[in-house]
């Protein structure tokens, strides 16, 4: 007999992996899909998409993954942090305790790194695209056309 598993309401769903995926593949803003996660799915959701852009570089670029390559598009958490106000320790927000604590502000530095990731991945699939492109034509202008 099968049983089914019993799942937490905030984990994040196979449905919202496929969601946020879909959105990305056809150049989305993801924000409105995130906007409707909770903290836990935020949290979760920012590892996930973190693991697609590290597979899709692997197979969409040629080159080795450098983390920092992304990781300089996102604001700095120290910049963060000063335009909210907040006085907590910079550690807070740099890891995943605020979430917690202060789940909006904290919820909303999550999405916009998400946003750098998403758009990071929109580069990998354009520039795969052009790739595609290229050895197309290549191929199209190599077949002799028929003497008629």
């Amino acid at each position: 007999m099968r049983t089914m598993a019993i799942t937490n309401k905030n984990e994040l769903r196979l449905s919202q992996k496929l969601e946020l995926m879909t959105a990305i593949f056809n150049r989305r803003s993801i924000r409105s899909i995130l906007d409707t996660w909770s903290s836990q799915q935020l949290v979760e959701g920012h590892g996930f998409l973190w693991d697609k852009l590290v597979e899709l570089h692997y197979l969409l670029q040629d080159d080795e993954f450098v983390r920092e390559d992304v990781t300089r598009n996102m604001m700095p958490s120290a910049t963060y942090q000063r335009q909210q106000g907040c006085d907590l320790k910079l550690d807070y927000c740099k890891g995943v305790e605020c979430i917690w604590s202060n789940p909006e502000c904290a919820g909303n530095k999550v999405k916009i790194n998400m946003e750098v990731m998403a758009q990071t991945i929109f580069g990998y699939l354009g520039a795969q695209e052009r790739s595609n492109s290229s050895e197309a034509q290549a191929k199209t202008s190599s077949i002799e056309k028929p003497v008629s």
